[in-house]
């Protein structure tokens, strides 16, 4: 399991990018060779719960996540608030 949040906690997961975002990250997940059970969260932070093959590190996942959807949101949005996001 693992959570992080926005820049500052920042609320802006909103409602109308919440479901691509979990979608996105479900992909990196499988990416790597995990499998995501639950992702969900809030709009300043996202919760994982997933699963990981033994090679890969937990905190190289959680970096790949980070940057991976960090990048997407701000192609995505485009707008200064998305800086706050990873």
């Amino acid at each position: 399991m693992s959570t992080f949040a926005t820049k500052e906690r920042a609320p802006i997961i909103r409602a109308d990018m919440k479901e691509d975002l979990h979608a996105y990250m479900g992909g990196i997940v499988r990416e790597i060779g995990g499998k995501a059970i639950i992702i969900n969260g809030m709009p300043d932070h996202v919760h994982l719960f997933i699963y990981l093959p033994p090679t890969v590190a937990i905190a190289e996942a959680v970096r790949v996540l980070k940057a991976n959807s960090s990048r997407w949101v701000h192609e995505k949005r485009p707008d200064p608030e998305s800086r706050n996001f990873g």
